[in-house]
């Protein structure tokens, strides 16, 4: 059914958004927000990285030095992460609605005995959901550059950079 599709895109990026496997040592990281201001980043050996809206990184408890570069990309980090946060939340209420849409289509088209009306409305509803699902993958894109930007100019933040071009890849393919 077409509700299918934006569901479950929307499941796995919430799910991609949240953690993902590193295969080298089988540990994973996942970004939780601490409050308006603040990300951490958790680390399966137990090693947290935390971001801020201005720009600051502490790992591990111990604040980061950063130069002028790198505090404004762990701040786009942190805007980039919000982002994603807040499409994964608009495209799985999107895709709740739809579901929502769906059920009462039908048993409005059949009691009405008119079965046609069903896909028009739910196909409406999914396309809404369809294309907030895209802004998603492409904010997630947008989180995975600046992620690699940070990496490449912070080797500390290296562990923490786990959102590959794959993921990005599959969520566009959805």
């Amino acid at each position: 059914m077409i509700i299918v599709k934006p569901l479950c895109l929307t499941m796995l990026m919430m799910a991609a958004a949240a953690c993902s496997a590193e295969s080298e040592n089988d540990s994973f990281t996942h970004l939780t927000p601490i409050d308006a201001h603040h990300f951490a980043l958790h680390r399966h050996d137990g090693s947290d990285a935390v971001v801020s809206s201005n720009g600051e990184l502490t790992i591990d408890g111990k604040s980061v030095s950063l130069n002028p570069v790198q505090r404004d990309l762990v701040a786009r980090y942190f805007a980039g992460a919000t982002t994603v946060r807040d499409d994964a939340l608009a495209t799985g209420l999107a895709g709740a609605g739809t579901a929502l849409t769906a059920i009462g289509s039908v048993a409005s088209g059949l009691a009405s005995g008119e079965p046609d009306k069903i896909g028009p409305v739910v196909e409406a509803k999914a396309a809404q959901v369809e294309a907030k699902a895209e802004k998603l993958c492409a904010d997630l894109g947008a989180l995975a550059a600046t992620q690699n930007s940070l990496a490449d100019v912070l080797a500390a933040f290296k562990p923490y950079a786990t959102i590959e071009q794959k993921e990005v890849a599959e969520c566009h393919r959805g």
